[in-house]
């Protein structure tokens, strides 16, 4: 019972939805961003999903086909750098989109965030399995908490309730024996800490 409800938390908040889930939260937040036409604001939520979910996912496809990798899991850290790394691609991609299209700056420093947290964890991973869910979680409350300083109230309440997420995801990781309480840690604080200068800075 509780391996499958490791597994579930582990599917339903992979670290390649956490940016998605970043514009699906902002796009109903009170943010001004919010105001936008709901055909633009799909439009938007497809064209990130697209580039930080579908592509990176093809991607690792190609790359086990080709040998790269040995399985979908990345189990071993080493093999995790180039994904990483090749994921910040469509990132770069989305911006130079989002920057045609004359979208918030707020959009794209969201996309700004990502990129940085790819890179840092593809170099840690090189040396280290940091854990990329508790990654992709502590860059949605790093962002959370930087728009609560914004005064967006809804912000808090989604904060608090994205802090137990990411304790129970947290919790799953180490339950499952794919890291150990430092490197889920430092996934979490990592992804905390790169989103929350990004946007404070």
């Amino acid at each position: 019972m509780l391996n499958k409800l490791a597994l579930t938390l582990s599917i339903i908040f992979h670290p390649l939805l956490a940016t998605t889930y970043v514009f699906l939260i902002i796009f109903t937040s009170d943010s001004f961003v919010a105001f936008l036409p709901q055909q633009y604001k799909v439009m938007l939520s497809l064209i990130v999903a697209i580039n930080t979910i579908l592509l990176p996912l093809l991607m690792l496809l190609i790359f086990k086909r080709i040998g790269l990798m040995k399985d979908f899991h990345l189990t071993n850290n080493r093999e995790r750098v180039f994904p990483l790394a090749i994921s910040i691609l469509p990132y770069f991609f989305n911006i130079f989109l989002f920057t045609r299209l004359q979208t918030p700056l707020v959009l794209i420093k969201i996309l700004q965030a990502g990129i940085y947290i790819l890179l840092i964890s593809a170099l840690i991973s090189y040396f280290w399995k940091i854990s990329l869910h508790t990654t992709g979680m502590g860059g949605i409350c790093g962002f959370l908490l930087s728009s609560a300083f914004q005064e967006n109230q809804s912000a808090l309440i989604l904060l608090l309730i994205c802090f137990i997420i990411s304790g129970f995801l947290a919790s799953a990781r180490l339950l499952k024996g794919d890291h150990s309480p430092g490197q889920v840690y430092a996934g979490f604080l990592s992804g905390f800490a790169i989103t929350f200068l990004v946007f404070n800075l």
